[in-house]
């Protein structure tokens, strides 16, 4: 490797950095828009995927393949901008999931950015009722500290609601997104924003998305915010009771709607508040449109701009749903997906160092494997071509969960509390320790 090559790496991100600067003295978000009593409690893009080729999609830039002498983008400025904590989940990535991607797009000698971070740890996944853990189980360890059943969301064992990291933030006057690959009522966006036993009961939790005052909220799902009398903005009805459009409620109270990539583009992140941008009557088709490295960027741009702070949480969901399925083209290209979101991160933390960004994942799927002999397995997938043009295989051992140790890499204040081995409840108390001791 040309010994220039970590500081045109950094050079090219710190021009990038120009598109996440935070505007000087911006004021804060206006009070929440949205009444929760206007949301009734009771329960009542995009074509089709095209064949995947084994090149990373066009949202995996030269930059998100680093190599291994290349260290992590360090900010050499004081803290600056306010504080912010940015959570990764790759829903289903183990360390395996990662190693793939990393071959695929650069070979044995690289690493994606989010494996060229300064800290390393490993989370255990189990759950309160099962050592292999669910996405809902999981998601709402990390969202509040405590272990509860597999398909409880924001609730404990008894189904008492727990208090999530992002209203905690709430409570301290933070800006709060989330975004998603999947439906934004599914479970790992479900565990920070809605409080109920049933993973399943999407319309429900939709509801109680909306009464959360979230100024950013990303993702799929059209279906679950729709009333059964309204088209959106793609096929099929909506599944909230008649007379329900949250959508239209949210609208009115002054979110921006976007169903496009264009009409996301199209926006300027300083003028928004309150976004809504839901891109699927279910989950979001890959290839994804828009990335979710675009949704990503968007979310830093809008929250960023309260002064008190912003909590962020991105979830890469599909990586699980082809590793459900032993699809390990889709699996490795929906990681390096993950991995350009984590780069628009990264980009933003240059200028704004007081940003505590992780990324981990939720659980692992598919007992994944790699080699590069061809030999058998309970299922392989394969050949995939390195750029060097050496051939591996990825081997898979079920199509369900594991209990694997799951990777958790992180950067910025409070970033040494993952280092070693600990249960998924790290990842809480170091968000809450970055959250109660920062100061803007």
């Amino acid at each position: 490797m040309k010994i220039c090559q970590p500081i045109a790496i950094l050079l090219s991100l710190l021009v990038l950095s120009s598109c996440l600067a935070v505007p000087a003295q911006v004021a804060a978000p206006s009070p929440s828009p949205l009444a929760t009593e206007n949301l009734p409690t009771e329960t009542g893009i995009i074509p089709q995927e095209p064949e995947a080729s084994l090149t990373p999609p066009p949202e995996a830039s030269p930059t998100t393949a680093l190599t291994a002498t290349d260290p992590p983008p360090t900010p050499t400025a004081e803290p600056a901008g306010p504080p912010g904590i940015i959570l990764f989940i790759g829903d289903g990535m183990g360390a395996i999931h990662r190693q793939a991607a990393t071959w695929l797009v650069s070979g044995k000698g690289g690493l994606l950015v989010m494996d060229n971070m300064p800290v390393h740890g490993l989370a255990q996944t189990a759950s309160a009722s099962n050592q292999v853990t669910d996405s809902a189980a999981s998601a709402t360890t990390m969202a509040t500290g405590q272990l509860t059943y597999n398909g409880f969301v924001g609730v404990d064992p008894s189904n008492n609601p727990l208090s999530t990291i992002l209203e905690l933030a709430q409570v301290k006057g933070w800006s709060v997104g989330l975004v998603t690959t999947v439906q934004l009522a599914h479970a790992t966006p479900a565990a920070f924003a809605s409080h109920f036993p049933d993973r399943s009961n999407m319309p429900e939790i939709a509801r109680q998305i909306m009464a959360h005052d979230i100024q950013v909220l990303m993702g799929g799902g059209e279906d679950h915010f729709f009333s059964t009398a309204e088209d959106g903005c793609f096929p099929g009805k909506g599944l909230q009771k008649a007379g329900n459009d949250l959508v239209a409620q949210a609208v009115e109270a002054g979110y921006t709607y976007v169903c496009t990539a264009e009409a996301l583009q199209a926006i300027d992140p300083t003028q928004e508040d309150y976004l809504l941008g839901l891109f699927g009557g279910g989950e979001m088709k890959p290839p994804f449109n828009p990335p979710l490295s675009q949704m990503t960027q968007t979310a830093i741009q809008i929250l960023s701009q309260d002064p008190d702070g912003f909590f962020l949480m991105v979830e890469a969901g599909q990586i699980d749903w082809a590793a459900h399925s032993n699809e390990a083209r889709q699996t490795m290209q929906n990681t390096v997906s993950l991995d350009s979101a984590v780069a628009m991160a990264q980009i933003y933390a240059l200028g704004n160092p007081n940003t505590l960004i992780i990324v981990t994942a939720d659980h692992e799927t598919g007992g994944m494997r790699l080699n590069q002999d061809g030999a058998g397995s309970y299922r392989q997938d394969g050949p995939f071509s390195m750029p060097s043009g050496e051939s591996f295989w990825v081997d898979w051992s079920t199509t369900s969960h594991t209990a694997d140790l799951i990777p958790v890499t992180a950067q910025g204040p409070y970033a040494e509390m993952l280092a070693g081995e600990y249960p998924l409840t790290q990842i809480f108390e170091t968000m809450s320790t970055m959250l109660f001791m920062s100061v803007p």
